[in-house]
């Protein structure tokens, strides 16, 4: 049986992450993601870690450039004391759409049954994962990664 995997990936571009105000000014974060390291299930846990920093201007920083997770795996964003996690597009892996931040931490947890919801089969069967379009929002300002749950080749 083929091994289902959950990747987070926190990645904008080769170059760096792209963040947003409100209004739609943009951006561009001082940092490569490329040189960013992958995260994974702590050994012996379920649970993954992902740092959410903000830079001098406020501006959402990545700490990791992916997140990999099996169903039923969970990651949990830490970061400033106030944050949120939203959805886009009404598609979500757990069908929660918004998290705020409870002490600066968000969980998501990856259900076990992910890929038995009829509305991922024509995606995962055509590209092999399912991808969920989300926001970090801090201080009023967006960082777009995308999040995909794929399956392992």
């Amino acid at each position: 049986m083929r091994k289902i995997i959950a990747v987070v990936l926190l990645v904008i571009g080769s170059t760096g992450c792209v963040a947003a105000d409100k209004k739609g000014s943009e951006y561009v974060a001082n940092t490569s993601t490329r040189n960013l390291p992958s995260s994974y299930a702590l050994p012996g846990t379920n649970t993954a870690i992902v740092g959410i920093g903000v830079d001098k201007k406020g501006i959402p920083l990545e700490t990791v450039k992916e997140v990999v997770l099996l169903p039923g795996q969970r990651a949990i964003f830490a970061g400033p004391d106030k944050f949120q996690i939203v959805f886009k597009g009404k598609k979500t892996p757990t069908r929660k759409l918004k998290y705020e931040s409870q002490n600066g931490v968000v969980t998501i947890l990856v259900p076990k049954d992910i890929f038995d919801r009829p509305e991922f089969e024509r995606e995962l069967r055509e590209n092999n994962y399912v991808r969920f379009d989300y926001s970090i929002i801090v201080n009023g300002r967006e960082l777009d990664p995308p999040f995909k749950v794929k399956r392992e080749n």
